[in-house]
Parts: C-alpha cells; structure tokens; sequence
C-alpha cells in the first residue's frame, strides 16, 4: 500500500508528537532511550528502506501476474463501501499476522527472521520499528496483498489504511499506561504486547499486532496485568554484535 512520500511524512511526524507526548506523561516504565538509540535510528532506516522495496515487489508481481479471473471474481467484495473495505482488509490482514507471528515463535527458521525484533529491551515508540528484512518481507505479503487483491483499495482508501497501520505500529511498542477498559477485550494494549517483548516463556503469548481476540479463540492470551512490573524485555541474552548483520538480515 504505496503511500505519497510527502504524505508519509506527514503522517510520521504526526505521530511521533502525539506518542511523544504521551510517553512523557504517562510512562509505563523507566527507559533509557539513549542505551540503543544508534540501533534503533539504523534499523528505522532501514526498516523504511524494506518497506518501500518490499511494496514494490510485491505489486509489482501482482499487476504482472494475477490471473483476470481471479481479479473478476473478486469484483463483488470491490464494490463495497470504502468504510467496509478498509475495516475488512485489516482484519484479515492482521488475522494473517497473527499466523505468521505465531510461526515465527515455533519454528527456528522462521524465527530467524523475528529475533532482531524481539533484540528490543527498551520499549517505547520508536523501538518497534527494529525488524529484519525477512520479517519485512513476510509480513508485507498478507499487508500488500489482502488490501490490494481482494479488496482493490484506491489511493485514498489505502492512505488511509496506512495511516491506520502506523498508529497501530506506535501504539503496540509505545511506553505508555493506560487503560482502554472493555476495548480490550477487542483490541490490543501497550502492556498486552509488553508481556510478548518479555525475556521469557510469555514471548510465545499475545502475538496479535491489533485485535486480541485472536489471542483469546486460540488460548495464546495472557493478562497483562499478570506481568511483573520491571520485568526485563529482549532476548534473555546479551546481543552478540558479530551476530547482529545476520539478524538484521532475518536468517
């Protein structure tokens, strides 16, 4: 879902201020945001980089060599209200994320791809931007093609999309607290995805990247107030530099 760079841009800065803001006054922890910060500046870098090229590729396959049958039979799911559309392509896109998550979590090649992710041991908004170009690639399948193919999103339609998955991306990784009620019980929370970023037996839990309810119908939920306060984030391990190339890599 290619997006206008200058509207990009907008939207970026946009929510920089607004999580900014809201990590400052209601923090989830103490972090020093300084410990990774050449890491995580590097890895946005690059991570926009993955984005673009991987949208570009996968488009680009897909105008040359879709089927026009296929497309066809896909005219009646296009007809309907943008709204709609919009609605249904996140969450089918996101309940294929939940899968592809989860796969991450249970097989080692698979989990080569997700590690430099969960390298993060200082959450907050700009963190969750660390992903390896596997990762990259796997999960803009399913985010490039479900809004594209099977529900034809035109560029205001995917603007908007984009726009809904960037705040998505801040909110799931940002240092705030904050309690959103009976939501929860539909959508993800900071602390809902902290208990996934935990150093132990709890990253193969809350894997949904939006809604929770996937978590709840496939018993992969766990309360986030279960969580200790303090708990330690990342790998349980010290990163190994010489290892780190490889994992940006995903392999």
């Amino acid at each position: 879902m290619m997006l206008g760079i200058d509207n990009s841009v907008l939207v970026f800065a946009s929510l920089v201020l607004v999580f900014e803001t809201l990590e400052r006054v209601r923090p989830a922890r103490e972090i020093d945001r300084w410990k990774d910060l050449k890491i995580d500046v590097a890895s946005f870098a690059l991570a926009v980089a993955m984005n673009r090229a991987c949208d570009w590729m996968i488009s680009a396959w897909m105008q040359d060599n879709l089927p026009e049958r296929l497309v066809a039979s896909m005219a009646a799911v296009r007809e309907l209200p943008a709204g709609v559309k919009i609605l249904l392509a996140l969450v089918c896109a996101d309940f294929t994320i939940y899968w592809i998550h989860r796969a991450q979590h249970r097989f080692d090649t698979l989990w080569r791809t997700h590690a430099w992710h969960h390298s993060i041991e200082e959450m907050y908004w700009f963190a969750g931007f660390r992903t390896s170009f596997a990762h990259s690639f796997l999960y803009n399948i399913p985010q490039a093609t479900i809004p594209m193919l099977f529900f034809g999103l035109g560029t205001f339609e995917a603007s908007v999309a984009f726009a809904i998955g960037m705040v998505v991306q801040f909110w799931e990784h940002t240092n705030l607290r904050v309690d959103i009620g009976p939501l929860a019980y539909v959508f993800i929370t900071p602390q809902y995805h902290r208990v996934h970023h935990s150093a132990s037996e709890l990253c193969r839990t809350n894997y949904g990247a939006t809604f929770s309810v996937w978590d709840r119908a496939f018993k992969t939920f766990v309360d986030p107030r279960s969580l200790e306060a303090g708990t330690p984030l990342g790998l349980g391990e010290p990163l190994v530099r010489r290892r780190v190339p490889r994992m940006i890599v995903g392999v």
